[in-house]
């Protein structure tokens, strides 16, 4: 998708107030997995895509579309009430991912209150669809807040439809391949973050400096922030991959890593979108014991290691079993057959929403199967 043109300027021509009565699809920004996002769902949904702050021409253009997807209602949650409530008074179908639902729960306090009051004022909205992108079967207490809950598209996006994808090949992976030496390969994906357990993997190197002789970790992914968590990691033996990886380069990784990590902070338990390709490619992740990620796991047979979060000598004890994956083993069927159906539902169910179809509580319960 080609986002150079900021979608909230002044028509340029006259067929350019026709595109404001297309379907859209919405992200406030490019980072993280909003690009991924618009980039997968636009295309499958028949959506255009809009980017970049509110403003007021952006909004008048939101409000005026047919059919209307927030990819991530999290950024902006005023202007999604606001817009959706207006364009359900005229009778225009809006339909949003939630990606923390889990920010409703918990103890109590008057701010998590009134945004859970707020969602489940939206369920009983016509023309109106939250869906959270973990299925309700492993967070049933998401149902009082959402309209339906779906599989996160980071764990069904290698699949096109007719084939799940395997990773191909790239300079990055048999560097990798090479600096392993033989050991089994362990990699971090991504930015270094505290919160999704940067700071623990290099704990548990310092605390166990053998485990390093016989694991090789890499991490792929800049470190703007955690420079000094960096240093740490390199001293203990990590290899660190400092820039931004292309799509190929982050998918050839998974073809060489003999387990991924995906163990975050107790207090960031959602969808993974590290997870969900390791769950599609069949590499095992590395989990937090009794997260969201590692029921997911538990209920769905994809292979996990799974540690509790600030134990290091248990995680390392863990670690330890990790072993040379056999990448000859071809895709199993039924792991495709999962994936794909987990695509079709996705797609089909967020089509009837934006043809205006509000979700009954008997496909609210098949949705989260």
């Amino acid at each position: 998708m080609n986002y150079s043109k900021p979608f909230d300027a002044e028509p340029e021509s006259a067929a350019e107030p026709r595109r404001r009565d297309m379907g859209i699809i919405y992200v406030k920004s490019g980072s993280g997995h909003r690009q991924s996002y618009a980039d997968l769902l636009g295309p499958a949904l028949g959506l255009a895509p809009a980017k970049g702050p509110m403003s007021r021409v952006l909004k008048k253009r939101l409000l005026a579309a047919d059919r209307l997807f927030f990819a991530t209602l999290d950024d902006d949650l005023v202007s999604f009430v606001s817009i959706a409530l207006r364009r359900a008074a005229l009778g225009r179908a809006t339909v949003a991912l939630f990606l923390g639902p889990q920010s409703c729960f918990g103890p109590f306090n008057l701010k998590r209150l009134l945004k859970k009051g707020i969602f489940v004022f939206l369920r009983r909205v016509p023309k109106v669809t939250v869906a959270s992108i973990i299925p309700l079967s492993l967070a049933p207490e998401y149902g009082t807040v959402v309209d339906v809950g779906l599989h996160d598209p980071q764990w069904w996006d290698m699949h096109d439809g007719h084939i799940l994808r395997q990773p191909g090949d790239t300079p990055v992976a048999t560097e990798v391949r090479h600096l392993a030496g033989g050991r089994p390969i362990v990699c971090w994906l991504g930015a270094a973050s505290v919160h999704k357990g940067f700071a623990f993997m290099v704990a548990i190197l310092e605390a166990n400096p053998a485990i390093a002789k016989r694991l090789c970790f890499v991490t792929a992914g800049t470190a703007n922030s955690e420079q000094a968590l960096v240093s740490r990691f390199k001293s203990r033996g990590g290899i660190h991959i400092d820039r931004r990886l292309t799509d190929a380069e982050w998918e050839s990784l998974y073809g060489v890593a003999d387990a991924v990590w995906a163990c975050y902070d107790p207090r960031y338990d959602q969808a993974s979108g590290v997870f969900g390709r390791a769950l599609q490619f069949g590499v095992p992740a590395i989990v937090r014991r009794s997260s969201l990620i590692h029921t997911a796991a538990t209920k769905f047979g994809a292979p996990v290691h799974a540690i509790d979060f600030g134990d290091c000598n248990g995680a390392a004890t863990e670690l330890n079993k990790i072993a040379k994956a056999d990448r000859g083993t071809a895709t199993t069927e039924e792991r495709e057959i999962r994936i794909r159906s987990w695509r079709n539902d996705f797609i089909s169910s967020t089509m009837r929403a934006l043809e205006g179809s509000k979700h009954t509580d008997a496909e609210l319960c098949e949705g989260a199967a």
